[in-house]
């Protein structure tokens, strides 16, 4: 048996090796009361899969908790919204599923509340050269399937924004990050978008981002990350090293999304926005964002069929791979601002995973 002396020892070891390896007792964050948050903004990406036997946990739990405040409750889809190659023309073989997948969506959005679809890669009919005329289509259908209820794509008709959208403290700009990436025709003459060159959509994007007033919680949206510890990172997989060193225009490291990522930094840095929130790599990521954005989130968990891998970086505050999920932030009367990210298993466990406060309570 060992004595009161080695157990204290023992104890101070253990002790020595959790504090060395940085892990920390978790913090539990008491639930603001109701009448305390002004809106409830909710961010699901790449939710474009929906298993067809079932709406799936993310949905029917993200519709749970808008519903029991609809009038303060925004859902924005971060893209990828119908997999694999957006809406077909009607006829094609595809298109009723890909209403199908468009429709879960659409009714996840409780009444009351506001539904705002940003599109994807995949809604550019996977990049292919009609991406433009798929883009409308699916902003046709979901008007039609909204049925008169606040629910649209943002930015519309094939524009890329920025477009934004105040609501008490919060300012909630989207954009159309596939706009810049398409190689193939981004505008016609049908097109009349306000903003139609990198320029001009940077320059807007810049006089934007500072919302008037005192206290304003800004937010950018769009479907690319910034940054990422996922596949679109090169962290994964055998194609990691392609996808770092030379990679496509969906991947972080291309040139052409570089160009992109750096345009939306400088615009940015005028005054940096509290979170720029992204699709596209299929897992649940919070990072701090540097001297451009305080912090990027990254919610592309929306599909339970698809979560893949990401990595701890150093800029990372929490990472969940391979898990399905949403994630929350409640913007608070009179200052502060709390995220919550929920994830799920595959068998549909899971709940609150991760909470904090991205703007201190006063």
């Amino acid at each position: 048996m060992k004595s009161k002396h080695d157990r204290l020892i023992g104890l101070s070891v253990l002790a020595a090796w959790v504090i060395a390896l940085g892990c920390r007792a978790p913090v539990t964050i008491t639930p603001p009361a109701g009448s305390d948050i002004e809106t409830t903004l909710f961010l699901i990406g790449d939710a474009g899969e929906p298993d067809p036997r079932e709406v799936g946990v993310p949905l029917e739990s993200l519709t749970v908790q808008a519903a029991e405040a609809p009038e303060r409750s925004i859902i924005v889809f971060l893209g990828d919204n119908v997999y694999p190659d957006g809406i077909p023309e009607e006829g094609e073989a595809e298109w009723a599923d890909a209403r199908r997948r468009l429709d879960a969506q659409v009714r996840a959005v409780p009444n009351g509340a506001r539904g705002i679809f940003i599109p994807g890669n995949h809604d550019w009919a996977h990049e292919l050269a009609y991406g433009l005329y798929a883009i409308r289509r699916q902003e046709q259908m979901i008007a039609a399937l909204a049925g008169g209820r606040d629910v649209r794509m943002l930015p519309s008709n094939g524009c890329p924004g920025p477009v934004a959208l105040d609501v008490g403290r919060l300012r909630l700009i989207m954009l159309d990050t596939q706009w810049w990436l398409h190689e193939f025709i981004v505008r016609d003459s049908a097109s009349n978008c306000p903003t139609g060159t990198i320029g001009a959509v940077t320059a807007e994007l810049r006089r934007q981002i500072v919302a008037p007033g005192e206290g304003r919680v800004v937010v950018a949206t769009g479907h690319h990350p910034l940054m990422t510890g996922g596949e679109h990172g090169g962290y994964c997989g055998v194609t990691g090293p392609f996808r770092r060193f030379a990679g496509r225009s969906q991947d972080v490291m291309s040139g052409t999304n570089r160009r992109m990522r750096d345009s939306l930094e400088r615009a940015f840095s005028a005054k940096p926005p509290l979170v720029y929130a992204a699709g596209h790599d299929h897992s649940l990521q919070v990072l701090h964002g540097g001297h451009s954005v305080e912090y990027l989130l990254v919610s592309g968990a929306g599909s339970m069929s698809k979560g893949s891998c990401a990595v701890t970086l150093r800029e990372s505050k929490y990472t969940s791979p391979r898990r399905s999920g949403f994630m929350r932030l409640d913007i608070m009367r009179g200052g502060g601002v709390l995220l919550r990210v929920y994830r799920y298993s595959g068998i549909g466990s899971g709940g609150l995973a991760y909470e904090t406060w991205l703007e201190e309570r006063p």
